[in-house]
């Protein structure tokens, strides 16, 4: 997570969603940066508002003055990435070997049910009852647009390295059609809001333009690569 008070942003760190690549680009943006472990990397919108209130508190920093942006991927890519990245990488908690990706789905919804918990991406962007707390959320598959577009507007001299990609690339075996369905009914409140992005995303660039600091356009900036992070 990322907070940027001089050009008055609020990067959200979401999972699997090159994260890594894009905190990496912007930290010599930002005067706060919470990095470590996962647990405080990857604070939700509503959290970062709260802990941070010793800042968002002052009149002048309230939380409408900043332009708070993250990334969302789509649900089924999103939760095949963390098998992949489990299966493949290097981590403290890897999958016990030969572990499907049906095994994997199965388990993790065994344990969001025992700790009555339901982990979705949607939950760094909104309060608790649904409302959307950011004002611009990049789809995953058109990340480097839409990363260009805002570093352009926001007055970043940066691109995004390559960073904790994912050393397994794809599935094995395609999940099923059922199985793709079962999960996209599980995400569906993630879908309704991943399938808002193009409305949201046009009225966050409209408060970009009324809230920003930096006026005054730098040279164009560097392309980003397209291949990033999982």
């Amino acid at each position: 997570m990322l907070i940027g008070v001089e050009k008055r942003f609020v990067f959200i760190a979401n999972s699997k969603t090159a994260s890594t690549s894009i905190e990496r680009a912007l930290i010599p943006e930002a005067e706060i940066h919470r990095g470590g472990p996962d647990r405080g990397k990857h604070i939700l919108l509503r959290q970062a508002v709260r802990q941070y209130d010793f800042l968002f508190a002052q009149k002048k920093y309230a939380p409408e003055t900043f332009f708070k942006f993250g990334v969302m991927r789509d649900p089924v890519d999103w939760i095949q990435s963390w098998y992949r990245y489990r299966v493949g990488n290097k981590v403290s908690n890897p999958l016990p070997e030969g572990t499907t990706f049906e095994e994997f789905w199965r388990k993790r919804v065994n344990r969001s049910i025992k700790r009555n918990q339901k982990p979705q991406q949607r939950d760094f962007f909104t309060r608790l009852n649904g409302d959307l707390l950011a004002d611009y959320i990049i789809p995953y598959h058109e990340l480097a647009d839409h990363f260009n577009l805002l570093a352009s507007e926001l007055d970043f001299a940066t691109k995004l390295p390559k960073t904790n990609v994912s050393k397994v690339k794809n599935l094995e075996n395609a999940p099923s059609d059922a199985l793709v369905e079962e999960i996209r009914d599980y995400y569906s409140e993630d879908y309704e809001l991943f399938n808002r992005l193009e409305e949201i995303n046009k009225a966050g660039l409209e408060h970009l333009k009324r809230t920003r600091v930096a006026k005054v356009k730098q040279p164009a900036k560097a392309e980003p690569e397209e291949a990033l992070e999982e």
